[in-house]
């Protein structure tokens, strides 16, 4: 056996494995996407809830501001994971929007309990998303990298 037919076996072997992997997880991207599509369906009407809730015009309107950001660039987290399928970027666009949303509450403006508690919910659930999505782009990554080979003994 010549050394280029023992690379080309081993090329198949490796692409055989890496496809097969990726198959797995690209199944399960409709699941993903699903979660996502049915978290902002959530988040969206939540947080306008919660600012309706808030009954405080002055507050209401910065509150507004950081609500209709968070739900912009929620889409286009969600947009991300369609297109491109679960990656680092888009997890962090998730971590990103549940950063912002905690602020609302560390900037101790919003006092009303039920606007305090749709927000937390809110944010619970943008970063049970970032937290999936990362874990996906982690498990994407991991099995398209080559198995390592067992030292020789």
């Amino acid at each position: 056996m010549s050394i280029f037919s023992g690379i080309e076996k081993a090329a198949h072997t490796f692409a055989a494995w890496a496809e097969k992997e990726l198959t797995v997880l690209e199944g399960k991207a409709p699941t993903i996407e699903r979660v996502i599509d049915t978290t902002l369906s959530y988040v969206g009407p939540a947080l306008e809830l919660g600012l309706d809730a808030l009954n405080q015009p002055a507050i209401a309107a910065e509150v507004a501001t950081v609500i209709a950001k968070a739900q912009s660039d929620l889409k286009a987290a969600s947009a991300l994971v369609t297109d491109f399928g679960p990656t680092p970027t888009a997890a962090s666009a998730f971590t990103a929007v549940q950063t912002n949303l905690s602020s609302l509450l560390t900037a101790g403006q919003i006092t009303n309990p039920t606007t305090v508690a749709t927000i937390t919910k809110s944010v619970a659930e943008v970063g049970a998303v970032a937290a999936a999505v990362q874990v996906a782009a982690t498990a994407i990554a991991a099995s398209v990298a080559p198995p390592t080979a067992e030292p020789a003994a």
